[in-house]
């Protein structure tokens, strides 16, 4: 006994005479990498076809970097809805990360541990000495995948990996490793210290088209067979009425593109639009003057940049906050279509889906309408005896109410709310008419509630 006490003192001066005599002794570190570790980022699932329902969580695993302060940055799933994240640690008393600010877009995450003794050392985003350390070498614009945002990206000699990866010298974060590409750190750089209306990265609002035909040259580009045709505008995201396809572009903010050739022409034109002569990134708000050549003349157009999203798209990918909306009367769910609904039919979705809504998701798919805010349709009927005969309806876009063109979900509401008649008459496509009477919709109205025990008939008041 009197050696064991003998080897736990000897032990125990070890340890004292390493900890420089301090009594406080320091508890290892959970994570085997100093620089960046891996989270579990717990996201809640999103349906657009049953948007009543509290979605179920899943998990996503990806690499992080601790920026200080308990602030944590990683790149993640896009269009998706984060909860919160937690350390993949075998330490599970390890607090969790409640989510700052979430792009979109492009899946950037910032997150915030309270957790701050048993956290890996901080990164650096010092420019000075990312321009020293880091690689440097020809650089492209890129997207991400399902993103529609430009990230300007320097080419590397070899794919490095399949997952995001951040590459770290000497401390300082050079970027993410995404394949065969480096997005540098200035990107996270800007997502990490701009304001929340700010943080998204700005769009040009526009698609392009660096190789026109001979024709289509000499037809549009006039005497400036150097500029760049504008092939599509994006509604709430470029000046969709100020600028159209067809416009040749001449140049950006003063700046001509005449003297670039074509194989740059599409980065040059980019390097123009989204950043400052320094070769600073533009914020969204920005404004931007083109000079465009249009019907044999030369027009100034002016407009502000702003982050890619689809809300004011006719069919937009995914309901707006990823929050879809709808409204339940005389137990027919109506609802707002989108991109995300009908790919929730899963990876068949083409064979799947009703023709005509597929037809119109392929050809509105980027587009804005005259008269429509959004196209209503009636998803599915909940089946009572009330609206016995109309059961088979499904995935018809309701085009009037007693003869009222209908042009959004909220339009409907309020047109159902505010009707003094008797009746009401439902007209959908197809040449399929459906009628109730207030008392029948009042009746059935309960009869959903007691039978399919959903909460609440509709969620436009959120």
């Amino acid at each position: 006994m009197k050696n064991f006490k003998s080897l736990y003192f000897f032990i125990f001066c070890i340890i004292f005479l390493l900890n420089g005599g301090n009594k406080t002794f320091a508890f290892a570190n959970p994570f085997e990498n100093p620089n960046q570790i891996d989270l579990n980022v717990v996201f809640q699932r999103v349906s657009h076809q049953n948007p009543w329902m509290v979605g179920e969580p899943f998990v996503k695993k990806s690499k992080a970097i601790h920026l200080g302060n308990g602030i944590f940055f990683t790149i993640t799933l896009n269009q998706q809805r984060p909860v919160y994240a937690d350390f993949d640690s075998t330490d599970y008393a390890l607090a969790k990360l409640t989510i700052v600010s979430y792009d979109p877009e492009t899946g950037f995450l910032l997150l915030k541990s309270l957790e701050k003794e048993r956290i890996p050392v901080q990164v650096s985003l010092d420019a000075q000495k990312e321009a020293k350390l880091c690689p440097k070498g020809k650089t492209k614009y890129i997207q991400l995948p399902f993103s529609h945002t430009y990230l300007k990206a320097t080419l590397l000699d070899k794919k490095e990996s399949e997952e995001p990866n951040f590459l770290i010298v000497n401390g300082n974060l050079c970027g993410l490793i995404l394949g065969d590409v480096l997005v540098p750190a200035e990107y996270v750089r800007h997502f990490s210290e701009e304001t929340n209306d700010k943080k998204r990265f700005a769009h040009p609002g526009m698609q392009l088209d660096i190789s026109p035909t001979p024709s289509e040259r000499a037809y549009f580009l006039g005497p400036y067979d150097k500029g760049t045709l504008v092939s599509e505008v994006f509604p709430g995201v470029g000046p969709a009425y100020s600028l159209f396809p067809g416009d040749c572009i001449v140049s950006v903010n003063g700046q001509t593109i005449q003297s670039v050739s074509d194989w740059d022409k599409r980065d040059k034109l980019l390097d123009l639009i989204l950043r400052e002569k320094s070769g600073a990134l533009r914020k969204t708000g920005s404004v931007i003057e083109l000079s465009v050549y249009r019907n044999r003349r030369l027009v100034k157009v002016t407009y502000p940049l702003s982050a890619f999203q689809t809300d004011a798209f006719l069919i937009p990918e995914q309901a707006k906050g990823l929050k879809p909306q709808y409204f339940i009367m005389g137990g027919f769910f109506f609802t707002e279509l989108t991109g995300s609904y009908l790919k929730e039919f899963g990876e068949e979705y083409r064979a799947k889906s009703d023709k005509k809504l597929l037809y119109l998701l392929d050809f509105f798919q980027s587009k804005a309408h005259p008269i429509r805010e959004k196209i209503v349709i009636l998803s599915r009927v909940f089946p009572v005896d009330g609206n016995s005969g109309y059961h088979d309806f499904q995935d018809l876009i309701l085009q009037t109410v007693n003869g009222e063109r209908i042009t959004s979900l909220g339009q409907l509401k309020r047109k159902i709310e505010q009707s003094e008649g008797t009746y009401l008459a439902f007209e959908f496509s197809g040449g399929k008419v459906a009628v109730f009477t207030r008392s029948d919709l009042k009746q059935i109205q309960s009869e959903i509630f007691s039978l399919y025990k959903i909460s609440r008939l509709s969620n436009l008041d959120d």
